[in-house]
């Protein structure tokens, strides 16, 4: 026997299931990160809080003309420390917290996307993407433990991606130039976008203007100031020297090759270091050559493969990549799995790799780097036959 009014509950959560799973897996993504909130890492120890205090001291946003010793971060990411400086938050709550809105912002436009693309269960597919991303170890743990910022950027480069998609060049310029105004690591998707305007030819190469027009527009807080935009590109520029490795927590694909020093106490960074940057070109040119050549329709399906894999093989191959790199192309991986089905555990390689990776720098587990690097390769090269054969299509790749 059942009371009737479990039974109107009961048909009332089977109408509205949707809703309540969102409403579910939302609330459990939110607990996860509250009960993280605490957690401190050293570059929030040695970095983050220390910044916060030296921006406080200056007189948080009338300060921002003030150099802060050792801040790396952009001059648009320094005015938001600056605001959290007038919150009656603790310090560590508002970088996480303001990583953790876009965590949800990246969900929603990556739901949107799938949304977009699917033919068929349209809702389902982006409820699925929304609790994939909103729950992704990956992006709880970078926003809510690491108290890092990849969400915001790649929440921006994701949007360009849909207006790119849509033809629609001056907002996916500009959200681009937002993406680059909050961290440099953006750059990872330029080369997709340089071919997708050699191949398109739809716009003018001007729109490539926004992107610095937009990094000067959010960054005059600190301009008007007395900054300047030297300081601002020295930013950028020197923290790709700031590291001279190989690699930096990364599995990059010259792991397989190298570790330190050969037998004479040479630096493999130092005689790689060219190398890779030049191979990368040559990887990337012969992607570009292979599409053309296929003539790879710009579909909306095709667009986020081939900027998948375009950023993968530019992170994968490029030297001194840090762990948290590979965090755009790992979120549009998820958007693929939805879309193909045969790349699903491929993503949750990617994932786990990646965990592994975090879990290196955050609660210093042994790791053996080489052996990592080969599973990335695997999966790299997975990826690569899987996807390829979606662009080009089966008939095509048999001729």
């Amino acid at each position: 026997m059942i009371f009737k009014f479990e039974e109107k509950a009961l048909k009332w959560l089977a109408d509205h299931i949707m809703i309540v799973v969102f409403i579910a897996a939302t609330l459990v993504s939110i607990a996860i990160r509250y009960f993280l909130k605490d957690y401190l890492t050293t570059d929030a120890m040695w970095c983050l809080l220390p910044w916060y205090d030296a921006i406080k001291a200056n007189g948080g946003i009338g300060g921002l003309g003030t150099p802060v010793e050792g801040l790396n971060y952009s001059f648009t990411y320094q005015f938001f420390i600056a605001v959290f400086t007038y919150l009656p938050i603790n310090a560590l709550y508002c970088y996480k917290i303001f990583s953790i809105i876009f965590d949800y912002l990246l969900a929603g436009a990556i739901a949107y996307l799938v949304y977009d693309l699917a033919a068929n269960k349209k809702r389902e597919l982006a409820l699925l993407a929304f609790i994939l991303v909103s729950c992704s170890p990956l992006v709880f743990m970078d926003s809510a433990a690491w108290g890092q910022c990849d969400s915001i950027y790649s929440f921006w480069i994701v949007m360009a991606l849909i207006f790119l998609r849509k033809e629609k060049y001056l907002p996916t310029f500009i959200f681009y130039g937002v993406a680059f105004a909050f961290k440099f690591q953006a750059i990872f998707v330029m080369p997709f976008f340089l071919f997708y305007y050699f191949y398109k030819r739809r716009f003018s190469i001007i729109y490539f203007l926004l992107i610095p027009v937009m990094m000067v527009v959010l960054a005059l807080p600190s301009l008007v100031q007395g900054r300047t935009i030297s300081e601002m590109i020295h930013i950028y520029t020197d923290n790709t020297s700031l590291h001279q490795s190989l690699a930096n927590g990364y599995p990059t694909f010259w792991r397989v090759l190298a570790d330190g020093t050969n037998f004479t106490g040479e630096d493999a960074y130092g005689v790689l270091k060219h190398a890779a940057m030049a191979f990368t070109v040559i990887v990337l040119g012969c992607l570009v050559y292979a599409w053309v050549k296929k003539a790879v329709e710009f579909t909306g399906k095709n667009i986020i493969i081939m900027a998948f894999i375009m950023t993968y093989t530019t992170i994968f191959f490029l030297p001194a990549m840090h762990e948290r790199y590979g965090f755009s192309y790992e979120v549009l991986a998820i958007v693929i799995a939805i879309m193909v089905a045969k790349t699903i555990p491929l993503a949750v390689g990617l994932t786990c790799l990646s965990l592994t990776t975090y879990g290196a720098y955050l609660f210093n587990n042994t790791t053996n780097e080489w052996f990592l690097s080969v599973i990335n390769l695997v999966l790299y090269i997975s990826y690569m036959i899987i996807l390829n054969k979606e662009l080009i299509g089966i008939e095509k790749a048999e001729v």
